[in-house]
């Protein structure tokens, strides 16, 4: 009696021991497969992170990815917002009728945007029969059957989609479901950084070629005034951006006659620069053939309407300065008025001509005043008179004045004293217009 009941207490302790030790056994197996999803997603992590051939990488890890979740097929899809389309980027064994199958739309794949929302992925447990699946019968005849969709996000904005296919129907544990999202979260932190480090590439070889143009357009602005006799010449040119569209000339002609062009472009930046340099190059092309100044402007008037786009215009003031008489011819095409200061009265150049660009049919007038020993001429343009300071109260034309008629012991003591009481007013208040001035005082000839 009492072997019997051994017996049987042996045979139940076998037992026992035998589900404790399968139970391990499951365990160390499924211990093995956690280790495995985590060495795979731990190594695709790090080839992300050292994505300098994204794409090829992105290639990888769509294999890894249908490798280690044991799927059939896997895929990466890249939103591009301009098309609200989802592009394939990467694919792993699927088939090149499948892919060409036809676009596919973010604001009609349901399952990609709950993918892409809070949720973090969608499950298609049979493509067939699933109304959400935009091509059910390419699904059919490329042989899969469920999907995973994952989505790719990138602080809260979409970067795309990772899927996985089956050719069999398939549930995914939470395992695998975290383990594809994590991946997912991974290739969408590689593809922003890829997209901003591209950025930076594009910009600083951008950056290069505007530092490069600022060289040359640099080249084209006087450094140092013309020495005339009988005349004291100064400058100031204030640049707001790298690339200015203001510009000045000193261009010395027959007979002791000085040209003075003071110019300012619409805009900024590059365009306005290359508009300057042809305005340069045809002022000057044209001076050394036409005596009149109103023929002058009015051929680059005719220039620019012809290669200009609408809004695209020109201020010019443009004049001749004869040393031995005195007299100053000049033309203004919708510039801001020159100055001469007399005794302590300012007298203004102004004119009615139009900017330069905007009426080919415009025509130019010029005018003439004969200036006189110790008379003080200003050239500016609007730049000086738009300065804002921190209140946005313009510098305006009345402050200009003023500090124009405190006068000084020469043409470049004006011109810094003018600049002086611009930085006082402005203070620390970001420039918005390049600066530029020239100053000339009459003097008594050697």
């Amino acid at each position: 009696m009492r072997s019997r009941n051994t017996k049987g207490a042996a045979i139940q302790f076998l037992f026992l021991m035998a589900n404790a030790i399968a139970r391990l056994c499951y365990q160390e197996y499924q211990l093995r497969q956690r280790i495995h999803e985590l060495t795979a997603v731990y190594g695709v992590a790090m080839m992300l992170a050292d994505a300098r051939d994204l794409q090829q990488v992105l290639q990888r890890t769509v294999q890894v990815v249908a490798e280690v979740m044991e799927t059939k097929a896997a895929s990466i899809r890249l939103y591009v917002p301009e098309r609200d389309e989802l592009v394939i980027k990467a694919v792993y064994n699927l088939s090149p009728q499948y892919l060409n199958k036809g676009p596919i739309h973010l604001a009609k794949a349901e399952i990609d945007r709950i993918a892409l929302s809070g949720e973090g992925f969608e499950y298609v447990r049979n493509m067939a029969g699933d109304a959400r699946v935009r091509y059910p019968q390419e699904s059919v005849r490329e042989g899969i059957v469920s999907m995973l969709s994952a989505g790719m996000r990138y602080k809260g904005k979409p970067v795309g989609v990772l899927r996985v296919y089956t050719a069999e129907e398939q549930s995914f544990s939470p395992l695998k479901i975290d383990l594809l999202k994590a991946v997912a979260a991974q290739a969408a932190a590689a593809i922003e950084n890829a997209r901003l480090l591209r950025e930076s590439v594009q910009a600083a070889a951008l950056e290069k070629q505007v530092q490069m143009a600022a060289d040359v357009q640099h080249r084209m602005i006087p450094h140092t005034p013309p020495k005339v006799p009988g005349l004291d010449i100064a400058s100031v040119y204030v640049p707001c951006f790298t690339l200015g569209g203001d510009f000045y000339d000193f261009i010395p002609l027959p007979d002791n006659n000085l040209g003075l062009a003071m110019a300012d472009v619409s805009g900024k930046g590059v365009p306005a620069s290359l508009i300057m340099a042809s305005v340069r190059a045809f002022l000057r092309a044209q001076v050394d053939n036409v005596y009149y100044l109103y023929e002058v402007v009015r051929r680059i008037n005719l220039m620019l309407c012809r290669d200009t786009k609408l809004g695209e215009f020109v201020t010019l003031f443009y004049g001749v300065l004869d040393a031995k008489s005195r007299r100053f011819t000049y033309c203004n095409a919708g510039h801001v008025p020159g100055l001469v200061l007399r005794k302590g009265e300012v007298i203004e150049l102004a004119g009615d001509n139009m900017v330069l660009g905007v009426n080919p049919d415009e025509p130019y007038k010029q005018a003439v005043i004969d200036l006189q020993r110790d008379d003080l001429l200003l050239l500016y343009t609007d730049g000086l008179t738009d300065a804002m300071n921190f209140q946005q109260e313009r510098f305006g034309r009345q402050r200009v004045i003023e500090a124009f008629q405190r006068g000084g012991p020469t043409a470049d003591a004006v011109a810094q004293n003018i600049l002086w009481e611009l930085r006082k007013f402005v203070g620390m208040a970001q420039p918005t217009d390049d600066v530029t001035m020239m100053v000339v005082r009459v003097a008594k000839q050697d």
